[in-house]
């Protein structure tokens, strides 16, 4: 700190003290709740009401919701795609004509079957089963026929 020099705060030798406190005893100046409020006239006599308010849950109706997990079944769509390949490497290809509309049909029983119309998946199930029996009968009869073809040229 700078020296004490003469001029400065505090002045030397007089004590350091703060400046003096009003007198507790005097009278401090009203308050804001000292006032007196005005009054003001009542118009009319005031009501008092009780609402009551009632709130009932009304029963609500049982749901029961029945889930039937139906697994979509084949519908002979792997035996028309066995029947196409087995048709198609052996050279009966005229066979492909019943297997081939096969796996569409199939394919339409899967839809049905998903869509829940099980009438419609039967009916189109069985379709293609009559079409792969056709190509089964088919294709044993083509090769009877090459078989007894050639029996008989080899014979003559």
């Amino acid at each position: 700190y700078p020296p004490q020099q003469q001029g400065y705060y505090p002045p030397q030798g007089q004590p350091v003290a703060y400046p003096p406190q009003q007198d507790p005893s005097a009278q401090a100046p009203p308050g804001y709740y000292d006032q007196q409020q005005p009054q003001y006239p009542v118009a009319a006599q005031q009501q008092q009401t009780t609402n009551v308010v009632v709130v009932q849950q009304q029963p609500t109706a049982a749901v029961t919701t029945t889930f039937v997990h139906h697994t979509a079944g084949d519908h002979y769509l792997t035996m028309s795609v066995v029947m196409s390949f087995i048709c198609f490497f052996c050279g009966t290809w005229p066979s492909l004509f019943c297997t081939i509309p096969a796996i569409f049909i199939s394919m339409n029983a899967r839809e049905a079957d998903r869509r829940g119309d099980i009438a419609s998946a039967r009916q189109n199930a069985n379709i293609s089963l009559g079409l792969n029996i056709g190509a089964v009968v088919f294709y044993f009869a083509f090769w009877i026929i090459i078989i007894a073809s050639v029996a008989s040229n080899s014979s003559s």
